[in-house]
């Protein structure tokens, strides 16, 4: 069964790490563009959400038994599967995979406008998901 805390302790983190993204994103993106210091740093913070979501995940797939996972993407799908997410955010983070492969492995590719993109998009989607996970972990910690 999942761990109720855990989850818990985990979606503070996955919100605070999209208000620091709010915070941190320009709506201009030529700001990126300019500013290479800011763009790391919006960089990393998209990075770092998609991140703690693929951990969180994990997490929820193993203390289920859904395992095991075969690549990043799956994660999201595992849980849209098992109705633990909903199937649009799923998809949406699940194409949130290939940016963050791009900043995990060669910041100097990054496009800062695709950058900005994601990042701007991306702090409604963690709350999403934080969500969707919360009630499905409340849910099975009530049943369970």
């Amino acid at each position: 069964m999942t761990r109720i805390e855990l989850v818990r302790e985990k979606i503070r983190r996955i919100r605070h790490v999209g208000r620091l993204l709010e915070r941190s994103t320009p709506e201009d993106p030529e700001v990126l563009a300019r500013d290479e210091d800011r763009l790391h740093l919006v960089a990393f913070r998209v990075y770092l959400g998609l991140q703690e979501t693929i951990d969180l995940a994990s997490h929820v797939i193993a203390d289920e038994g859904w395992g095991p996972v075969a690549s990043l993407r799956d994660h999201y799908e595992i849980l849209v599967r098992e109705g633990a997410l909903g199937a649009e955010t799923g998809a949406l983070l699940s194409d949130g995979v290939k940016i963050r492969n791009l900043i995990g492995h060669a910041y100097g590719e990054v496009d800062p406008v695709k950058l900005q993109a994601a990042a701007r998009v991306l702090p409604r989607l963690l709350e999403t998901f934080c969500q969707d996970v919360l009630a499905f972990a409340e849910a099975r910690s009530e049943g369970g």
